[in-house]
C-alpha cells in the first residue's frame, strides 16, 4: 500500500500539471462559451508568454535549491535601458545593453549568494528593491515611451499568418533550456547540486561557477521578456513592468513539479503550470466571475503542489 501510495503521489508531482491542464480544457470545452475558437488558443499563448520565459529561468534557479524574486525588477530596469538607446535609433545596441544589464545583475546576484553564502531569498529581494530603484531613477520614475514602428511591428509578426513570432520565440527558448538542462554536463551538475550541495562540492565541481551562471541565465531570460514588454507596448514602465512576475513564475515552477529543495527541474512540468494558472484567469474572465476567484483557485492549486513534494519528501 505504501508503494502504491508513493508512486501515486510521485505520478502526482511529475504530471499533475499535465493532467489538471487536460482536465482544464476539456471542462472549458463544456462550460466556456467560444472556446473552441482558434484566436482563444492563440489568446492562451500570448497572455503565457512572458511567465513562461521566466519560468524557464526560474526553474533553473530552484533546481539548485535556490529562488530569484528580482526577476520583476530585472525586466523594469532592461526595458529602461533598452527604450532610452531606441530613442537614440539604436536597436541592436539597446538589445545588446538590455541582455549586457541583465546577465550582469545575474552574475552579481550569483556571487552574492555563493561568495558571502547568503540566502537567495535575502540577496534576491535586496536586487529587487535597489535595481527597481535604479530603473524609477533612470527616468524619474515616470514611463517612458518612444516612437520606432519598425521596432514596434516586431510583436505583430506571424509566421504563416496565424503563428504569432512570440510563439515561436519562445519555442526556441524551451528547447535551447531542455537541452541545456538534459542533456549536457551543466544540467547534471545543476541537479546534482540541488539534491546534495555537500556532495557535489567534495565532487571537485565549481559550485560557485555552476550556481552563478543559474543566475545570469535567469536574469537573461528575464531581459528577453523585458525586451518583449517593451516592444508590445512601445513603452518601459519602472513601476509596474514586471511587477508580481515573479510570483507567478514560482508558481508555475512549483505547479510544475520542481521541488522547492532542488534539484529533478521539470521543464514540461513547468510549461504545462504557466497554462494551467493562465486558463484559469482566461476561463474566469470568459464566464464573467469575479477575478477574485482566480486567485483563490490558484492558491488552492499551489497548495495542493507544495503538500505533494512534501509528502514525496518525508517517505524518500
Amino acid at each position: 500500500m505504501k508503494n502504491e501510495s508513493h508512486m501515486a503521489q510521485y505520478v502526482i508531482q511529475k504530471y499533475g500539471a499535465f493532467i489538471a491542464l487536460v482536465l482544464l480544457v476539456i471542462v472549458n470545452c463544456f462550460i466556456t462559451p467560444n472556446f473552441m475558437n482558434v484566436s482563444t488558443f492563440w489568446n492562451l499563448m500570448n497572455q503565457s508568454t512572458t511567465v513562461m520565459i521566466l519560468g524557464l529561468g526560474m526553474v533553473i534557479v530552484i533546481a539548485t535549491g535556490g529562488i530569484n524574486i528580482s526577476v520583476g525588477s530585472v525586466m523594469a530596469l532592461s526595458a529602461m535601458a533598452l527604450a532610452k538607446i531606441v530613442f537614440q535609433k539604436q536597436i541592436v545596441l539597446g538589445i545588446i545593453v538590455c541582455l549586457l544589464i541583465a546577465a550582469f545583475t545575474g552574475a552579481i546576484t550569483g556571487l552574492i549568494i555563493t561568495k558571502f553564502k547568503i540566502q537567495p531569498m535575502i540577496a534576491t529581494m535586496a536586487m529587487m528593491y535597489m535595481l527597481r530603484g535604479v530603473a524609477k531613477l533612470a527616468n524619474g520614475g515616470t514611463a517612458m515611451n518612444y516612437k520606432n514602428p519598425q521596432f514596434s511591428n516586431i510583436a505583430y509578426i506571424k509566421i504563416a499568418g496565424q503563428v504569432p513570432i512570440q510563439f515561436l520565440l519562445v519555442s526556441i527558448l524551451v528547447f535551447l533550456v531542455y537541452i541545456l538542462i538534459k542533456k549536457t554536463p551543466f544540467g547534471s551538475y545543476v541537479e546534482a547540486y540541488g539534491d546534495n550541495p555537500q556532495a557535489t562540492r567534495a565532487a571537485g565541481i565549481n559550485v560557485i561557477l555552476i550556481v552563478t551562471v543559474c543566475y545570469v541565465i535567469c536574469n537573461l531570460l528575464a531581459g528577453i521578456s523585458g525586451i518583449m514588454e517593451a516592444i508590445a507596448t512601445t513603452c518601459a514602465d519602472p513601476v509596474n513592468m514586471g511587477l508580481n512576475k515573479e510570483t507567478d513564475a514560482i508558481a508555475a515552477v512549483v505547479v510544475g513539479g520542481t521541488p522547492m529543495s532542488g534539484g529533478k527541474p521539470n521543464i514540461p512540468g513547468m510549461i504545462c503550470g504557466v497554462l494551467v494558472l493562465q486558463l484559469i484567469t482566461i476561463m474566469i474572465n470568459m464566464n464573467n466571475i469575479p477575478y477574485s476567484y482566480s486567485l483563490v483557485i490558484k492558491a488552492l492549486i499551489i497548495a495542493v503542489s507544495l503538500y505533494v513534494q512534501n509528502a514525496n519528501k518525508k517517505q524518500i
